[in-house]
């Protein structure tokens, strides 16, 4: 929301979740698989741009894995909305941070990118 907490984070945090609940935080993948394990959870994005415009992207049925899984994007259901269907391609990509590397590519997505987030190739 405001930008003051780093997601420049590792495995372990973005596992256990970090940040501050009034500005800018993560949930944990842990907490998001164990909320999700028994029973069907829809995933509502809202994104709001500096012009105050907001978009939306709805799911129908969204779960990931657990660790062992590394957090893999089981998932999705069907998309709505108009914010584009960024997680088109996301199922069955797992998780992947600058220390653990889970993408299908021989480049280390989220290192080289910076970012953690679901790959399959960079």
């Amino acid at each position: 929301m405001d930008g003051s907490v780093s997601f420049n984070r590792t495995w372990e945090e973005y596992r256990n979740g970090f940040g501050d609940l009034r500005t800018d935080f993560w949930l944990g993948l842990e907490k998001l698989y164990l909320m999700m394990k028994f029973q069907p959870h829809e995933l509502y994005i809202q994104l709001e741009d500096y012009k105050n415009e907001k978009r939306y992207a709805h799911y129908s049925n969204f779960s990931v894995g657990n660790e062992a899984q590394s957090y893999e994007l089981l998932s999705l259901g069907i998309y709505t909305g108009n914010a584009g269907n960024a997680l088109d391609y996301g199922e069955n990509m797992k998780f992947s941070t600058p220390d653990r590397d889970n993408d299908n590519d021989v480049e280390h997505c989220a290192e080289s990118f910076g970012l953690r987030f679901l790959y399959d190739t960079c």
